[in-house]
């Protein structure tokens, strides 16, 4: 009998809707995920949770999430750079973390800017 082929539940696919098998799929509540797919989906939400741990107003969840994933997907900027933004921003500011998520892109495009210069 044939393997049952699933639709990857996930909105930014990195498969670009190639169908998963059941076997090789992770199951998040219904859903049929691949597995880098909900890596992708869990470090997004690690780096929504570790930005709002400081925030005082909940209500910015989502909007906080849709910027991640812009500055993943449309930026470039990697998942880790993120995370660790966030953080050294909470030891430095312990009181508040970044406030404006896309500061993080620019620091990222200036990081890269000068270790461009240096290989020059």
């Amino acid at each position: 009998m044939a393997e049952k082929m699933y639709v990857c539940g996930y909105k930014h696919c990195l498969h670009f809707g190639e169908k998963v098998s059941g076997n090789e799929s992770v199951i998040i509540g219904k859903r049929h995920y691949h597995i880098d797919c909900a890596k992708l989906r869990k470090d997004i939400k690690e780096c929504a949770d570790l930005y709002m741990e400081k925030i005082e107003d909940k209500t910015i969840y989502p909007a906080a999430v849709k910027i991640i994933s812009n500055l993943i997907f449309s930026s470039r900027v990697p998942v880790e750079y993120i995370k660790n933004s966030i953080k050294k921003s909470q030891l430095y500011y312990s009181s508040k973390p970044v406030m404006v998520l896309y500061g993080i892109r620019k620091m990222f495009y200036t990081e890269m800017q000068k270790e461009l210069e240096n290989r020059r």
